[in-house]
Parts: structure tokens; sequence; C-alpha cells
């Protein structure tokens, strides 16, 4: 299992198992700014398609060679995983999206990955126990011992807009919408403490980036430097905004490497005992990156 930080997860691009161009994409010659992707056997593959799209990921997976493009493989359901595991060659991928992720079937998740121990998981969050912030609680402490293989906890928006007999209009980011806002904000204050890093649900409309980069603001806002993405119109934009700034970068510079508890620099105080973890962010993020007066 290669070492993967977060940060290198960019603008997650989510591909149904049957997309023509998959062995390009996979190969890089096509997207060559992708920097991860999730093969997805889930809801964006009929069911009557899981034979075919079974075969064609098997032999993706007997003939695949690693690139730099961070490659998961989102299963249907628990029983699906257990079979892909089965591929040869299978270790060469980083790791799994694991859908539908709860507090029903996190059990039997992690009994599967406390044996198979090379790969990365993402677990998405995206039924009624969202709601709960006790199965929130529940689910993060099962967690904790897996800590260093949970890439990113993922967040289904689709998926919990449908559970609430709705789907996202045009124009109208995350944080605009109440119902979905709270549960993202939820996930961020059980998760995040504890050390977990959060992704950003996708915005489906892939023609409007006006909205799709208001809601990178509050993205950036909040510190998720991931994104499900569900185009590849949408990637650039994603990974360009996560570019730092000239003078977020001087500050952490400064806040790292200073031997004082606090420093004052623009016209702000800065306290290096509760500043430094943000300033190891900005750093890593430069180090992906780089800056946005590059």
């Amino acid at each position: 299992m290669r070492e993967i930080d977060y940060y290198e997860l960019g603008a997650t691009l989510y591909i149904p198992i049957l997309q023509k161009n998959l062995n390009d994409i996979l190969k890089q010659k096509k997207y060559i700014f992708l920097k991860s992707i999730v093969i997805c056997l889930e809801d964006s593959t009929a069911l009557c398609d899981v034979p075919e799209g079974m075969a064609i990921l098997e032999e993706i997976v007997k003939e695949f060679t690693p690139t730099t493009l961070k490659v998961f493989i989102r299963p249907r359901d628990i029983d699906n995983l257990k079979d892909i595991l089965e591929f040869k060659n299978i270790d060469k991928i980083d790791g799994f999206a694991l859908a539908k992720f709860d507090t029903k079937n996190i059990s039997d998740y992690l009994s599967i990955f406390s044996e198979k121990k090379d790969f990365y998981i993402m677990p998405i969050l995206e039924t009624i126990d969202v709601f709960d912030v006790s199965k929130l609680e529940i689910i993060s402490q099962k967690l904790i011992p897996f800590k260093e293989r949970v890439l990113s906890i993922r967040v289904g928006g689709e998926d919990i807009l449908s559970l609430l007999d709705t789907m996202r209009e045009e124009h109208h980011t995350l944080y605009e919408i109440m119902p979905i806002y709270l549960v993202v904000s939820n996930i961020i204050n059980t998760f995040k403490p504890k050390g977990f890093h959060i992704s950003s649900i996708v915005y489906s409309s892939f023609s409007d980036n006006r909205t799709l980069s208001r809601e990178l603001d509050g993205d950036i806002s909040h510190r998720l430097f991931n994104k499900t993405s569900i185009h590849p119109n949408q990637i650039e934009l994603i990974q360009n905004r996560y570019k730092v700034s000239s003078k977020d970068y001087n500050i952490a510079q400064e806040l790292l490497s200073c031997n004082k508890a606090i420093i004052s620099l623009n016209g702000r105080m800065y306290e290096k005992s509760t500043h430094s973890n943000w300033a190891k962010s900005v750093i890593r993020r430069y180090s992906v990156y780089g800056l946005i007066d590059e």
C-alpha cells in the first residue's frame, strides 16, 4: 500500500464501470490533471449490468499498472466487495469507497478490512444514520482503530437528499440548503476533532461553474479539501481553488518556524499553540497545489 495524503485526492471523479473511456483514464491518456478516481459499480450501474461490469473490472485489475493516479473502487455492497477482493492483482488498487456505510453494516465492513490491511477505505455516509448524531458518534468511534487507513469520510449528498424526497435545485450551494448543511456540519463536528478528514459532496450540474465556485468558497471555509466530482469539466476548477495564497503561505511558514507563543502579522494576532494545525494544513496544500500567484 503506497502512502497517500488526503490532500492529494483533489477532485475525486466518480466513473461508472461501463464508461467507455475508463481504460484511457486509468492509463492517463485522458484527463491527465486528474488526481483520483472512484470506479463505481453501485448507483451508476444498473443491477442488470453488474455481471458485465464485474467482468470488465476483473480484466482491468488483472492488467492494472499503478500510475500517479489514485484509484479506488466503489462496490455495490459487501458481497460484491468480497467478490472483487478475489480478483488477481487487486492489491494494486489503492482502496475502496464503501457505499451506504452505517451502523448496520460497519462491523461486516471492518471485519473484512481487519484482515485485508493493504487498502485505504473511504466510508460513504448516506443512509438515515446521518440524521442521528449518536449513530455518527458510534461510527466515528468504531473507525478510530482504522484511522490511518481512512483517507476521508465521504458524504453522499444525493442519497441524503433522496431520503428527504427532494433533489438539489440548480444555483443552490449545499450551504444554502439547511437540511444537507446541518448533516454535513454534524459530520464535520463528529469526525474532524478525532483526526478524520471529510470530503465535500458532488454538485451534479456540470455546466454551472458559478454555483460550484460559490460552493467551493464554503468548502474551503469548512476546511474540506477533497470534493466528489461527477464530470471532468469540474476537476480543474476545484483543484485550482485548493491552491494557497502567498499571504497564507507566509503566515504558515512564520507560525511553524518561530519560537514565540504569539506573533502579529498583517494586523492580526496568531497563537502558535492554536493556529499551528491550520498552518500545517496550508503547507500540505501548498506541497500538492502550489501558490495561487504561480
